[in-house]
């Protein structure tokens, strides 16, 4: 005689200590890989590091202090702030259109989405070296594209200035995380029931009326996620930045990551690149606080 399914639900169910066995190698886990370095970033902050890395003991606010009073910590913030908003805003408003048009049938549409992921599927590494040779100012593709078009008549040093090369990896950065973007709002938009659109349709509403009045509303949940994700994403990337530029010229194109590299690996500054890191993940701990307050504040309005 089979147990009934209320019986076979209480076997099922775990007791506290099944659970805390079960969840033990996930907790472990978590804890080498992400409390224990973030521990020892903050430890390294807060201290006296030699050039071969060894503590030499407290040093207080010494390494914050040195990092602030650098003249390029100014532009180096700045840098990532526009970095970060100029990409996830204008990858947001482009991925949500291309989302619109992927999420409609027409022919050749599985080839349409294979495409759009291509550039996310490829290491970023690659993509920013292919990028780089593009900007190239001698034998660049763009150069060679703008004259053969006859839109210049000599070649443009795309990455000569800091302000010609920052645009350039805002650029990258964004055709880089479109595809990311597109598909998770596109995943959104597969969950909404046509039943609201048909009902819609009979009430007489046109393309702008579904837009806003359904579609971004039920999408709201999918851009949320999506803004929060990517805004720590961008935040963090280091790979386009660093393999155009380098920073260059004089840290003028560096963000956190960028700066934070080159202060620990070509400075040998230990505690100010911890310094840096710490000031980062307080920068993105901010942001993400305010932001779920303000999405509880709206909802609960």
């Amino acid at each position: 005689m089979k147990p009934s399914t209320s019986a076979r639900k209480r076997k099922a169910r775990l007791s506290p200590y099944e659970a805390y066995v079960w969840l033990a190698p996930c907790l472990i886990l978590v804890g080498i890989f992400v409390f224990i370095p973030v521990i020892e970033t903050f430890v390294l902050s807060f201290s006296e590091v030699s050039r071969a890395g060894l503590v030499k003991g407290f040093g207080g606010l010494k390494n914050f202090k040195f990092v602030v009073s650098q003249p390029v910590f100014g532009r180096v913030i700045w840098n990532t702030v526009v970095w970060t908003v100029v990409i996830v805003g204008v990858s947001m408003v482009l991925s949500i259109i291309m989302a619109l048009v992927l999420n409609e049938k027409f022919r050749g549409r599985k080839l349409a989405r294979t495409v759009l992921l291509l550039p996310w599927a490829t290491s970023q590494l690659i993509t920013a070296s292919a990028w780089k040779y593009i900007f190239d100012y001698q034998y660049g593709a763009l150069n060679a594209l703008l004259l053969k078009l006859g839109l210049i008549e000599t070649n443009i040093n795309f990455l000569g200035s800091a302000q010609s090369a920052f645009i350039c990896v805002l650029l990258v950065g964004v055709t880089v995380t479109i595809p990311f973007m597109t598909f998770t709002l596109l995943s959104g938009l597969q969950s909404i029931s046509a039943d609201f659109y048909e009902a819609a349709t009979i009430d007489g509403a046109n393309f702008w009326d579904k837009l806003f009045r359904i579609t971004l509303p039920l999408l709201k949940p999918a851009i949320n996620v999506t803004i929060v994700l990517n805004t720590i994403y961008v935040f963090n990337n280091f790979t386009i930045v660093f393999t155009i530029t380098n920073g260059a010229p004089a840290n003028q194109t560096s963000t956190m990551m960028v700066y934070l590299y080159y202060l620990a690996f070509k400075k040998g500054d230990y505690g100010a690149s911890a310094a840096i890191s710490v000031i980062g993940f307080l920068i993105l701990l901010a942001f993400a606080l305010i932001y779920m307050k303000y999405q509880m504040k709206e909802e609960t309005a």
